[in-house]
């Protein structure tokens, strides 16, 4: 059974910018692309960085220590075809003005 978590209000984020969460100990970047919204854990899979403090790109994040990409979507790493490296993506969903993270 799926648990969702509030985190915040749809206006707290921006279009085109992210935000640091924590929830239940873990890091999380929640993202706000278009009219979409997007979470990824936080840390990058490659040296750890906060992915939600990196350049936002269309529905891309590039890390900022080593500029390493990532898609919003799906968390796959874009700069070469090495799953070992995609960013592990967290269901969300908006629920009137809430938007909402499965934990």
């Amino acid at each position: 059974m799926s648990n969702f978590v509030t985190v915040c209000k749809i206006d707290e984020i921006p279009v085109g910018e992210a935000r640091m969460f924590v929830i239940e100990g873990t890091p999380v970047g929640v993202f706000h692309i278009d009219d979409h919204f997007y979470a990824l854990h936080n840390e990058c899979p490659h040296a750890g960085a906060s992915l939600a403090h990196g350049s936002i790109d269309g529905d891309v994040v590039s890390c900022r220590i080593h500029h390493w990409r990532f898609c919003l979507r799906d968390g796959t790493y874009l700069d070469q075809d090495q799953p070992k490296w995609n960013a592990q993506t967290i269901p969300v969903r908006v629920v009137g003005d809430e938007v909402q993270l499965e934990f």
